[in-house]
C-alpha cells in the first residue's frame, strides 16, 4: 500500500534500495521517519519557528470635546442727568415815587401814545443726546494644554520551549 502513495522519486529510491538488499521493515518496527517524504515529516536537521509578540501602539485622534458660543447682548437702563439752565423773565415793579402827588408843568409832561419798549428775553435749553463710546475690549483665543495619558494593557509574547532530554543544545542568535 505504501507503494501506491509514494511519489515517483521515493519509489525510485526505494527500488534502488531494494536491489542493494534492503528489505521492507515489519509493521511493528516501522517508523514514520523511514518515509519522511510520504508523511511530510521534515528530513532536514534545521527548522524555523516564528515566535510572535504583542506591543502597544499609541495613536491619537482629534475629536470635538465642546463648544463655546460668544455673543453680545444689549442691556438698557434709565440714566438721569441734571442740567442747571437759566431763563430770563421780566419783572414789572410798581413803586411809589417820592414825587408822587406833586404838580408838574405841562411842558414837563410828555404824553405820547404808542411808545413801546422792547426787551429781549433769553433762556437756556438743555440739549441732551446720546453718544456711543468704546467701554472695553475683549480678546478671545484658544489655548492648547498638553498632558500625557498613560495606559496599561496586558500584552502577549510567544516563547520557545525546548525539551532536550539531556541533549546539549547550542543557542545562536543574530541579535548581537
Amino acid at each position: 500500500m505504501r507503494g501506491g502513495y509514494r511519489t515517483p522519486s521515493v519509489e525510485s529510491s526505494a527500488a534502488l534500495g531494494s536491489t542493494v538488499g534492503r528489505t521492507t521493515p515489519s509493521p511493528d518496527k516501522y517508523s514514520y521517519a523511514d518515509d519522511a517524504d510520504l508523511y511530510d515529516v521534515s528530513a532536514h536537521e534545521d527548522q524555523t519557528f516564528k515566535l510572535y509578540q504583542e506591543r502597544l501602539v499609541a495613536n491619537k485622534q482629534r475629536r470635538k470635546s465642546g463648544e463655546v458660543a460668544i455673543s453680545k447682548r444689549v442691556e438698557t437702563e434709565t440714566a438721569r442727568v441734571a442740567v442747571p439752565v437759566e431763563k430770563e423773565r421780566v419783572v414789572i415793579e410798581r413803586v411809589t415815587s417820592q414825587d408822587t402827588g406833586k404838580v408838574v408843568s405841562a411842558e414837563a409832561t410828555d404824553f405820547a401814545e404808542g411808545e413801546v419798549a422792547h426787551i429781549d428775553l433769553y433762556e437756556e435749553v438743555a440739549d441732551i443726546h446720546k453718544e456711543a463710546f468704546l467701554r472695553e475690549e475683549v480678546k478671545v483665543q484658544k489655548v492648547v494644554d498638553k498632558e500625557t495619558v498613560e495606559a496599561e494593557e496586558t500584552i502577549r509574547r510567544e516563547e520557545l520551549n525546548v525539551d532536550a532530554d539531556g541533549t546539549r543544545i547550542e543557542n545562536k542568535t543574530d541579535r548581537g
